[in-house]
């Protein structure tokens, strides 16, 4: 992708970008990577995140390592990812704060929402280690609003602030005025052949499954009495397509019984159709079609559609973990409960909606939807988040050196090639700061600019 910055008021517009990429003052992180060893909430990419993301600051950025805050298991206990730990940390990071300082906290680990009563719209909250203890929620974890209190409220003007949430449920984590979502990257070569192979596959793959479903409820396919080398025989002789790799035929092998009732054909079928609905729309898709893009409120769009609380079952399979982790519940809530489920009126909502923090140049970006989890992967040989890998990725094709806004585009680019079904979010205080340069190097026009 290009480094032309965006410049739509000619020389007034670039000087504003070029003010920008001053950092003048220190430049501080502390980096919060939890991998929950030894538990049944484990991850395995968390802790490589913040290394990743420190050598690319010490590297590119001109972050000294001592003034990077390293929070995770690998350290001694004491600087173990504990709420109090990790909260200790964000003070650590905005003290002595001033105009012309780069500060920038990054948060690779599970993530939740946590409802008080059943019945208000539920709040983004992250997990520290405590949620795998006996601690009760909310004690455990640590709210949007303590996130608030902690990177946003103390932030001086002048000050820029990057924040990073790799972890489920983060959309609206930073609860900010604008919130760039890229809900589907430009459509290029590689994009629309990879898109269109994969739903090539999955639409074949149902449609096997569903033949198999069909010839069994219509007698085609007499099951009885069969040992498994003759089944394997008989699937072979109506050529059933077999699974990858080494599994054979034991997606049919491994079938109930009530697989082959007349509601799971039809079931099937109408799967089948939305797989070839969307491979056709694939199909259509025109290389250079651009990405696209939402600007605005989101946290109050999704207060104004919010009617019904989805819940979904989270799984996890293969290479890849979800960094979701559920609440617990004393009483945990009825189906008619979840149907009742309304906003939240006050609070930190209302707060932002006022002026303070209009010129506050504050960046936060999110791994996901609130209502999407964010994948713990193996890519490139090693376990680490999705949406970490893409965004540093993002930064190494254009060599370190790119506004917010065309950052945020590539990154779903490479999640869409990775086949990560996420969509990140960017959040700031004003829809110009989408043009600024990441941690303050900006190339523009052929000229690079630096702070």
């Amino acid at each position: 992708m290009g480094n032309t910055a965006c410049c739509s008021n000619g020389k007034e517009t670039m000087q504003l970008l070029a003010n920008s990429a001053k950092v003048t003052g220190a430049k501080k992180a502390c980096l919060v990577g939890i991998n929950y060893r030894d538990t049944s909430a484990e991850l395995r990419g968390c802790i490589n995140d913040v290394y990743n993301m420190q050598k690319v600051l010490v590297e590119q950025y001109g972050f000294k390592i001592e003034d990077i805050l390293m929070i995770n298991e690998d350290q001694e206990e004491s600087k173990w990812p504990y709420k109090k730990v990790i909260l200790e940390g964000m003070d650590w990071l905005y003290k002595g704060a001033k105009p012309g300082d780069l500060l920038f906290f990054h948060y690779s680990g599970h993530g939740s929402q946590y409802q008080a009563d059943k019945k208000t719209m539920p709040a983004d909250v992250i997990c520290p280690l405590d949620c795998v203890g006996d601690e009760p929620w909310p004690d455990a974890v640590i709210l949007d609003t303590e996130i608030h209190q902690k990177l946003y409220d103390p932030l001086p003007l002048g000050c820029k602030s990057i924040c990073l949430f790799d972890c489920c449920h983060s959309a609206t984590v930073a609860n900010l005025s604008e919130t760039m979502v890229v809900e589907q990257g430009p459509v290029t070569a590689d994009m629309k052949e990879a898109l269109v192979q994969q739903l090539q596959k999955r639409k074949d793959a149902v449609q096997a499954r569903l033949r198999f479903y069909q010839e069994v409820n219509q007698g085609k396919l007499d099951l009885k009495k069969k040992s498994r080398e003759e089944l394997l025989q008989l699937f072979e002789k109506h050529q059933f397509p077999k699974g990858h790799g080494d599994t054979g035929y034991a997606y049919l092998l491994n079938q109930k019984i009530i697989a082959f009732s007349t509601e799971s054909v039809k079931h099937m079928e109408h799967k089948l159709a939305r797989k070839e609905a969307a491979l056709k729309h694939a199909q259509s898709l025109k290389v250079g079609d651009p990405a696209k893009i939402y600007i605005g409120n989101l946290e109050q769009d999704l207060e104004d559609d919010y009617e019904k609380q989805q819940t979904r079952r989270v799984t996890q399979s293969g290479e890849v973990r979800l960094r979701y982790l559920p609440q617990p519940w004393v009483n945990p809530p009825k189906e008619e409960e979840l149907r009742q489920v309304k906003a939240l009126g006050a609070g930190l909502r209302g707060v932002l909606k006022t002026e303070k923090y209009k010129d506050h140049q504050l960046w936060v970006f999110s791994g996901c939807q609130d209502d999407e989890t964010s994948a713990d992967a193996h890519v490139e040989g090693i376990y680490q988040g999705a949406f970490t890998w893409a965004l540093i990725k993002a930064l190494k094709e254009d060599r370190f050196k790119e506004s917010y806004r065309k950052l945020l585009i590539q990154l779903k680019s490479n999640l869409e090639l990775g086949q990560y079904k996420q969509v990140p979010a960017l959040s700031t205080t004003h829809d110009l700061y989408l043009d600024y340069g990441f941690c303050g190097k900006l190339q523009a026009d052929g000229c690079v600019i630096e702070g």
